[in-house]
């Protein structure tokens, strides 16, 4: 019986992205069929055309992501250590909840405001900026559990045996809080990669990322180009969860 529930569970689970895999090779689908009956891969052909909006939407989501990941990441990193001591430790840990717990588009409205000001609104740049308003708090939250008594004495052994603060951090800190910042390299990466809300308003549909594209598409009542679209976005996280699950599954198994 659990074999059965774990095979139907898989296949539930399966079922949207193959499905959207076969949507985006298909010619058309005649209500009320469920199948289609011709395919074609001259969308997927298509994708690689420079001048094709998918693959530039896809470029930009990924300049978008690493640099919101890689940016959120290292600030965090700093920001979650100087808390770490601080007397006020917990008001400023909760604090960092307060845009994780706003909607992205009432959040995006409340700041867009400041970036029509600053002439950051419909730029990739301010793009950045507004992800950066949710993924650093996400980072800091995260990354303040590294920060444990263990690690206090590291660096106090350190200071001890002549090492500089300098030294400490690049030598000593960072080598063992590897493991914590590639997760939340991953995490934020993931955040900027799936990101709508903020996107769609401080971009004012100027800066059509990967998102953006697949809400276009389902607007436009286009699903084969939208289930496209899906199956681009989908590729990514898959490689980044294999590639994960060797570095910090496998390698420790063997």
């Amino acid at each position: 019986m659990k074999k059965i529930i774990s095979i139907f569970a898989v296949i539930l689970f399966v079922f949207p992205f193959l499905y959207a895999a076969l949507l985006s090779v298909s010619k058309n689908i005649q209500y009320p069929a469920l199948l289609p009956h011709d395919f074609s891969f001259s969308r997927w052909v298509a994708v690689f055309n420079p001048n094709n909006g998918i693959a530039s939407g896809f470029f930009l989501s990924m300049i978008i992501a690493f640099s919101v990941a890689s940016l959120s990441t290292t600030v965090g990193f700093i920001i979650s250590r100087a808390i770490s001591s601080h007397r006020y430790k917990k008001i400023l840990l909760y604090s960092c909840y307060f845009p994780l717990a706003l909607s992205p588009v009432i959040f995006a409205s409340v700041i867009n405001f400041y970036f029509v000001y600053a002439g950051l609104s419909g730029t990739i740049a301010g793009v950045i900026l507004a992800q950066l308003f949710i993924s650093v708090p996400f980072s800091i939250i995260l990354l303040n559990s590294f920060w444990t008594t263990q690690i206090a004495s590291l660096q106090n052994t350190s200071y001890t045996l002549g090492a500089g603060a300098q030294y400490t951090f690049f030598k000593v800190l960072l080598p063992v809080a590897r493991p914590a910042l590639m997760v939340c390299l991953f995490q934020t990466f993931l955040i900027s990669w799936f990101e709508y809300g903020l996107t769609s308003i401080t971009g004012v549909g100027k800066v059509q990322t990967l998102t953006l594209k697949v809400f276009q598409y389902i607007n436009e009542a286009n699903i084969y180009y939208a289930a496209l679209s899906s199956c681009i976005i989908i590729l990514p996280v898959a490689l980044l969860l294999l590639w994960a699950n060797k570095k910090f599954i496998v390698s420790k198994i063997y």
